[in-house]
């Protein structure tokens, strides 16, 4: 086949794997078990196949030198292995292990060996615009049929599992960036229908996460924001302000209404003010913190007892549930009883894969967090990396309270993000000529 011909299909595999990946959400057709996972999943592996089949059949060409984000990614990756190897139950984690290589390859590895070209990003850009703003339409119609409330948006949030929930919030944070981004630099978005169009798709957004009551993502829209009020020109960050002034107030009144409208006693039970006090609260009083800190501290048990490998990637929710079962007295919170990870991903690199997985998974963090920190000097500064930079930040601060590694929704994104990033510093090392 002619190599062109190939990538460009190979790259259309890439855009609708891209769109979809986002819609892979709670079941459309509760009778029939039937959720948009049954399209994502497939589409990634054929992303991901193809990638491979290209590479193997001569049609794209092999990366001819390594950078050093590639050389620590192959360091987690291969403390991952090796932990899977040494795991308890190798099963569950060579399940684990295979579902992160396939997200890292859809994500990052498609980019970096194609190469994709200024015009291929904002296609790719697109195409997830097209599958979290379809979301976004989704779960607002949800809201204006039954009302909103924190039971609802973990339901609609729920995955194609049956066992399992995400925060829908995290898919979304990405979306309000780029969209701010785009009314503070792109031409079109700076006047008239353009601005006008932006300015909606930021509220709608905004309205979901503010009816989400994800605590983590409030302080992950408030970094973003104080990042571009502060590295951006005052004259458009100006016209931001008036932007989040008018969907703020949008987000109020919607609000308002509905909680006329429905005697939602979930939303009763849980005050918008009440919950976002609750953060430092770790008492048995509030049931989600005390499930997280209960995790976290047998994170921590297991990582005294098996420290250079870990119980193995993947096997965490099964461990805790079985040592919960079997520890008499142990206290029962909310979710107890549910087989979910241990809500903080530094903790759970640790727990499962020892030091080396929780080292190395620090390093390949820190290394495009350092880059890009890099650039806090100067006022203002790029779009493009003022917005991986807000991004990364918000993906850290995530960690803290929750572990998206095995989420293709959110790691899909990441690791394009990190692709991105990566043909960001190439060209900041080589410039294009002019």
């Amino acid at each position: 086949m002619d190599p062109t011909r190939y990538r460009g299909l190979l790259l259309t595999l890439f855009y609708l794997t891209l769109a979809s990946v986002p819609l892979s959400v709670e079941y459309f057709f509760p009778g029939w078990h039937l959720g948009l996972t049954i399209v994502s999943e497939p589409l990634m592996v054929l992303t991901a196949g193809g990638l491979a089949l290209g590479l193997l059949a001569g049609w794209l060409r092999w990366p001819t030198r390594l950078t050093r984000f590639d050389l620590l990614l192959g360091l987690h990756f291969g403390a991952l292995l090796l932990a899977s190897l040494l795991s308890s139950n190798r099963l569950v984690s060579a399940k684990y292990f295979l579902s992160l290589v396939l997200y890292m390859l859809v994500g990052y590895g498609l980019p970096r060996v194609v190469g994709l070209s200024s015009r291929e990003w904002r296609r790719a850009g697109l195409a997830l615009v097209l599958g979290t703003g379809l979301l976004v339409a989704y779960v607002l119609t949800r809201h204006l049929r039954f009302g909103f409330s924190f039971s609802l948006s973990y339901f609609i949030g729920r995955p194609f599992s049956a066992n399992g929930h995400t925060n829908l919030t995290i898919q979304l944070e990405p979306l309000a960036l780029g969209l701010c981004l785009l009314l503070l630099g792109a031409p079109w978005a700076q006047a008239g229908r353009g601005r006008w169009l932006a300015a909606s798709g930021f509220t709608a957004v905004l309205l979901v996460v503010a009816f989400s009551y994800s605590r983590a993502s409030f302080g992950s829209l408030l970094l973003q924001g104080g990042l571009l009020l502060g590295y951006a020109r005052w004259a458009d960050a100006r016209r931001l302000l008036l932007v989040w002034g008018a969907a703020a107030l949008v987000v109020v009144a919607g609000w308002q209404v509905l909680s006329r409208v429905y005697d939602n006693q979930s939303l009763h039970d849980t005050a918008f003010w009440q919950e976002m006090q609750t953060s430092r609260d770790f008492s048995a009083t509030n049931e989600s913190n005390a499930e997280r800190l209960s995790r976290w501290r047998f994170c921590w048990q297991l990582a005294h007892t098996l420290p250079l490998h870990g119980i193995g990637p993947g096997t965490f929710p099964d461990c805790y549930l079985d040592h919960v079962r079997h520890t008499p007295g142990h206290p029962i919170y909310l979710d107890t009883k549910q087989r979910m990870n241990a809500h903080n991903l530094y903790l759970n690199w640790l727990a499962e894969a020892g030091l080396p997985g929780l080292l190395s998974g620090l390093l390949l963090l820190g290394y495009p967090l350092v880059q890009l920190l890099g650039g806090l000097r100067r006022r203002p500064m790029p779009l493009l990396q003022l917005g991986l930079l807000a991004y990364l930040l918000s993906f850290v601060l995530h960690g803290v309270v929750q572990d998206f590694w095995q989420e293709p929704r959110v790691m899909v994104l990441f690791w394009l993000a990190l692709s991105l990033q990566r043909t960001w510093a190439n060209r900041q090392v080589t410039p294009t000529p002019a």
